[in-house]
């Protein structure tokens, strides 16, 4: 499978990623503002059909869940992967490793050593696919997300 990753266009696009994120993870989608923040957006596409779409911090080290401030910290070298997000008709046709392929990638090429990212426990899909590429979990912190209420697993992968 071929899915190709175009940089979204912000702030121009942030209303269609944010209507885009509600269809993939309802409550828990970013607001527009957010996206207009995450200058690093990326669509993926499938055969001229938009299905996923990725963001990243560079330079952010995943700390809200862990401070008072709920504010994520600068850490050179740190790529953050923020979302990662597939619509339900497409998943579990190996379109998700493709991302997380392009995602390594894309750290590498860029000079990151270190990625981080985090979810809801119960995305068993998405720590599985993070666990077959590398990743391993470094904590889960209870009650991070809301709606419902549940633990975020943060998990992180070096690259050298």
């Amino acid at each position: 499978m071929h899915a190709e990753l175009r940089k979204a266009i912000l702030p121009e696009e942030a209303s269609k990623l944010r209507e885009f994120d509600v269809c993939v993870f309802g409550p828990d989608a970013f607001e527009e503002g957010y996206w207009r923040s995450l200058l690093e957006s990326y669509w993926v596409i499938l055969e001229g059909q938009i299905v996923g779409c990725t963001a990243f911090s560079p330079n952010t080290d995943f700390q809200e869940d862990l401070r008072e401030d709920e504010e994520n910290v600068f850490q050179e070298g740190t790529l953050y992967i923020e979302t990662t997000g597939i619509l339900p008709e497409h998943r579990g046709k190996g379109l998700g490793s493709c991302v997380k392929r392009w995602q390594l990638d894309y750290a590498k090429q860029n000079g990151f050593k270190r990625i981080v990212t985090n979810c809801r426990e119960s995305n068993s899909t998405i720590i599985s696919l993070n666990e077959r590429h590398g990743f391993r979990v470094i904590r889960t912190t209870e009650a991070y997300y809301e709606n419902p209420i549940e633990a975020t697993v943060v998990m992180d992968i070096s690259l050298g």
